[in-house]
């Protein structure tokens, strides 16, 4: 039946690990919060934040990296890393346990070590390592301290207790974290171990530290108690584990203790690409990795890896791919994830654009966790959407992301708003933003904050500008102007000629270009821009200020739209400034020397944006309280605007 919700039959059935048996076989990836108290032990932040999580319908909740020996968390200080390497921890996750199990989920632990994936502090207290070799991760260069015998033996002593310590709290089962690069995974990897004695040289060699912690953890807990071992089937790095040996180690961690096997990929230089995959990755880019490690083992597979969508989950676990589905950032977007997808509400989940602003670069400068369209991730509880004292009539001015999710806040709160869209439809620059390729996913969280706009009774005014007099006409007693940014356009000689042209308009097909064309800017829209026209056969040449292109864009994205541009030939041109605009191109400035380009049928302006607030000027002093909000106050990222709308929606 057209319109019919598809069933998610084999998603929703329950399985069992060892003793533990799951409602579903959704589990909550891990993922890094520094959420957790300076200590290391649980904190009333990061508990409340699984709780919501466990809340939302997730059948195990996993908690992320747990440092089990003092060598892994020296000088974390203030950073909120999890710990469980002495007994004062276990109180605290004694009461996290309790939270998580009210809330109807089950409990694991990721017992951690980063290994030489740690930054150095100080020459007395370099990082513990199989070898001496350092991480080639920018972040990680420090020259490791190759660990003794006695040092692995202490070390497989930890994990151990580590577990025996989880299960004390009253975790349901653990997790011995060996992917990632960490130092599990560098044990297990010509990538890192270089070592010439019982623990490095071959394949099995390499696999002695793992199975002994893995006989390490099943004394400590017993016959009946889960251990999960997570791994990355494929590094992706070269002289990194493959797929065929990990399905060649597959049987031995088992063998050794494993009751279940977590599939994930990657290691720390490739993290920003495939680890943790932005939108240019595919989804489910794990699971031919796990369908290879499911045959040749007895015990359930987990795989992770952009499988958000509960259609794409249900064919993964329907057809015997694996047996469960770990989901990460797709629950930080919206903790209630599974019990949508549960009730068929698959178009009211706030789908992940796995953009990584909130989740992973904010983490590079030790910030907390946040995510760019959930701005109440870690604040569940001081951002719960409360009645206002007095419903007000609201008109929103701007249908952008900043506007939409002002709107929907303010009504749920019981407040009367219209929205007013100068364009036919919602979504402003972030709509522009889907056009280029490899940024579709930006599209399902639209659809969501639509309809969302929608359900909450929001009045919908398309392909009508709000002027001073809508607001008189109107009356209301808030405006929030959220009118958005138009693409700047500088005092440069010839800018207003015919073959002028702005990215925007090029995007949004108001604009077609001829066969060469030149993109002034090199930041993420000339970037982008330029990607978009050479899918099309155009020649492109960037011209770009700064030293590089793409120095405003994440890593990850960065890392696969150059690889297009390069694959194109967009050819660029940095360091440059342009001194004016010709018949057929431009004059530049480099290093004080005047060059000419030439040669070029169009010109594209991505110079940046310019704020639209003249409509809060306009009605200053006419309106009891006018809010300036998203890129109208100042050009900002998708995330700040939609952060800036979820804050004004509430003060309302």
């Amino acid at each position: 039946m057209v319109g019919q919700e598809p069933k998610l039959e084999k998603l929703f059935t329950p399985i069992r690990i060892k003793s533990m048996e799951l409602k579903n076989r959704i589990v909550m990836a891990p993922m890094g919060t520094l959420f957790a108290n300076a200590d290391g032990s649980a904190s009333d932040k990061l508990i409340e934040y699984y709780e919501v999580r466990a809340k939302g319908g997730a059948a195990l909740i996993t908690v992320e990296v747990a440092e089990v020996h003092p060598s892994s968390a020296f000088g974390f200080g203030e950073m909120g890393i999890a710990s469980i390497y002495d007994d004062k921890f276990i109180p605290s996750w004694k009461r996290f346990c309790e939270r998580i199990h009210a809330a109807g989920a089950r409990a694991s632990m990721q017992l951690h070590h980063p290994g030489r994936q740690f930054p150095a502090l100080g020459p007395e207290r370099p990082p513990w390592a199989p070898s001496i070799v350092p991480c080639p991760c920018p972040l990680c260069q420090a020259v490791p301290h190759q660990m003794s015998i006695a040092e692995i033996e202490e070390m497989v002593h930890a994990f151990g207790e580590g577990a025996r310590r989880a299960k004390e709290a009253g975790f349901d089962a653990v997790e011995v974290h060996g992917a990632h690069g960490y130092l599990i995974a560098q044990f297990m990897s010509s990538y890192a171990n270089r070592r010439t004695d019982k623990y490095g040289g071959d394949l099995r060699s390499q696999m002695r530290f793992p199975m002994e912690i893995l006989h390490a953890v099943r004394e400590r807990v017993g016959h009946n108690f889960p251990i999960v071992f997570r791994f990355s089937a494929d590094e992706r790095v070269p002289g990194g584990r493959t797929v065929e040996e990990s399905v060649a180690i597959a049987p031995m961690l088992v063998a050794a203790g494993a009751d279940c096997l977590s599939i994930t990929t990657g290691v720390y230089i490739n993290g920003f690409t495939y680890m943790v995959a932005p939108m240019a990755v595919p989804k489910g880019l794990n699971v031919d990795a796990a369908e290879r490690v499911k045959k040749v083992v007895d015990v359930p597979i987990i795989v992770v890896g952009k499988l958000n969508d509960p259609l794409i989950a249900e064919q993964v676990v329907a057809q015997g791919k694996a047996d469960l589905v770990a989901i990460g950032r797709g629950l930080l977007a919206d903790p209630e994830l599974p019990n949508k997808a549960a009730a068929g509400q698959l178009e009211d989940i706030r789908w992940c654009t796995a953009c990584n602003q909130g989740c992973i670069y904010t983490l590079l400068t030790a910030t907390k966790l946040t995510c760019a369209v959930n701005p109440e991730l870690g604040k569940e509880r001081q951002m719960a959407i409360t009645h206002a004292a007095k419903a007000k009539r609201v008109l929103v001015a701007g249908g952008g992301p900043a506007g939409m999710e002002a709107a929907r806040v303010a009504a749920l709160r019981g407040h009367d708003v219209t929205l007013y869209e100068k364009d036919p439809e919602l979504g402003g620059q972030f709509r522009i933003a889907t056009i280029p390729p490899a940024k579709q996913e930006i599209v399902p969280f639209l659809k969501y904050l639509s309809r969302q706009l929608d359900k909450a009774g929001v009045k919908i005014m398309l392909g009508e500008a709000v002027t001073a007099s809508v607001v008189e006409k109107m009356k209301p007693d808030a405006v929030l102007v959220a009118t958005g940014g138009k693409p700047l356009i500088p005092d440069i000689p010839g800018i207003n000629a015919d073959n002028v042209v702005t990215a925007h308009d090029v995007l949004t097909s108001k604009a077609i270009t001829d066969n060469k064309v030149l993109i002034a800017g090199g930041g993420m829209v000339g970037c982008e821009t330029a990607d978009f026209l050479a899918e099309r056969g155009r020649h492109v040449t960037i011209v770009e200020m700064l030293p590089e292109i793409a120095s405003d864009i994440a890593p990850g994205p960065k890392f696969f739209l150059l690889q297009r541009l390069a694959e194109h030939g967009v050819r660029s041109i940095t360091s440059a400034t342009i001194k004016r605009i010709t018949a057929d191109g431009v004059v530049i400035d480099r290093e004080g020397k005047e060059e000419t380009i030439g040669g070029m049928d169009t010109i594209v302006l991505a110079l940046g944006v310019a704020s639209v607030r003249e409509l809060g000027d306009e009605i200053k002093g006419k309106v009891n309280e006018v809010y300036v909000i998203g890129d109208a106050k100042t050009p900002a990222t998708a995330m700040e605007a939609i952060a800036a709308g979820a804050e004004i929606g509430r003060q309302i």
